[in-house]
């Protein structure tokens, strides 16, 4: 058994479901441990993408797709995407403990946002946060709900009284829901520790990204679940050494979407560049990305966090194409420099990064997919980092993933 976690260490959108897609063939079942239809994973293949908000993105590979229990799991989404890939031969298992997403929560999201105004969150509306706040009130329906003929809508209605101006009758969502949940939903748990005990190997697919963690991310700015390797034992129901190696995903620059503190954020004139090149809209709302420098102060962290000793490099092609480009070393604050990002959480307004200049790649592609000149830079994040750069992407395309 050699189990393997994919998480994020950025602000998301840093190149998850690619490289889910690419490791799949070596596992029997990849399951997705956190987060809802905020997310969303794109996967090329000779050309055509495919975004993936809740099932796994080995969709395409004709896996086993386990959907564990601390996903949210919005009904109408998933009906979307199982009829994307109805062709194929997989096999979706939704654990019956997860919490659901229902309109209600949709429109308790957008009211949210609306309340916040100028300090708004820039959420995707999609009512994952709400859902996750109604589950911790003992008050959202679970998978398991939904299946059951007993279960009564009356009291979510009722709570939701308290806050929307109306109240839409809710039969009919929960009538369809119903129906595509009794077909899929089961014990994720149970499964992942079946497969472990005979010795198959399982992928965990992580959403989001590290700085987006409800806990140690940058609050509030942040996305409302666990978002690190640690939350894969919670969510699924394995025990920690059941988390197996944990790979890291970056990009060779920085994005986030929405609102919050952005120490390597470039100004509008290079970040149209690169938004341009490396298509840095949202997968989910089609929102532009926010740019920014490498940062290497923010990555030690998330590797850190995360206990990750492997990295997959994304996006290289993009900075191929820029005479030059600064990685971030250090933070200042106030004067003082330092590299630890967890001191400067409470401060993040007030950082500046701290640059080194005069890097680019150059050169056509070696033997092995990468150019000469991108060595440098592999080495050195990976002796900033501790981490073994194994696997690079040089293009959006499957094809265009190298291993080291």
């Amino acid at each position: 058994m050699d189990n393997l976690c994919i998480v994020g260490l950025q602000w998301g959108d840093e190149g998850k479901g690619k490289v889910v897609d690419y490791l799949a063939d070596g596992f029997e079942s990849v399951v997705r441990f956190n987060g809802g239809s905020n997310a969303g994973h794109t996967v090329v293949v000779n050309g055509s993408r495919h975004v993936f908000h809740i099932l796994p993105s080995a969709a395409l590979k004709s896996k086993k797709l386990l959907i564990a229990a601390g996903v949210a799991v919005d009904p109408e989404v998933l009906s979307e995407e199982l009829s994307l890939v109805k062709s194929l031969r997989t096999r979706t298992v939704v654990d019956f403990r997860a919490t659901t997403v229902s309109p209600l929560e949709k429109m308790m999201d957008a009211t949210l946002e609306d309340f916040r105004g100028s300090s708004a969150l820039g959420t995707t509306r999609r009512g994952v946060g709400p859902a996750y706040a109604l589950r911790a009130l003992r008050l959202s329906p679970r998978v398991g709900d939904l299946v059951s003929d007993s279960y009564d809508m009356t009291t979510i209605r009722d709570f939701y009284k308290n806050f929307l101006p109306e109240v839409p009758d809710m039969e009919g969502w929960r009538k369809k829901s119903k129906m595509l949940l009794e077909e899929l939903t089961g014990n994720v748990s149970d499964l992942v520790n079946e497969i472990n005990d005979r010795n198959g190997a399982v992928m965990f697919e992580g959403s989001q990204g590290t700085l987006l963690d409800l806990l140690h991310g940058t609050y509030p700015f942040v996305t409302s679940s666990g978002t690190l390797s640690n939350y894969v034992p919670e969510s699924v129901g394995v025990p920690p050494s059941r988390v197996g190696d944990v790979m890291g995903v970056a990009k060779c620059y920085t994005t986030r979407v929405g609102s919050g503190p952005f120490p390597t954020e470039m100004d509008e004139a290079g970040a149209q560049r690169i938004r341009i090149e490396g298509k840095e809209y949202g997968s989910t709302t089609g929102r532009p990305r926010r740019i920014g420098w490498l940062d290497l102060v923010s990555l030690k962290y998330a590797v850190r966090m995360n206990g990750a000793r492997k990295l997959s490099l994304t996006k290289l092609d993009v900075l191929a194409r820029l005479k030059e480009f600064k990685v971030c070393e250090a933070y200042s604050v106030d004067g003082e420099e330092t590299e630890d990002f967890s001191r400067c959480l409470m401060e993040m307004d007030r950082v500046k990064p701290v640059y080194s200049d005069g890097w680019s790649i150059k050169g056509r592609l070696g033997a092995n997919g990468i150019p000469g000149s991108v060595q440098e830079l592999i080495d050195h994040i990976e002796e900033k980092l501790r981490v073994e750069v194994k696997l690079v992407s040089y293009g959006e395309d499957r094809s265009m993933t190298f291993e080291r």
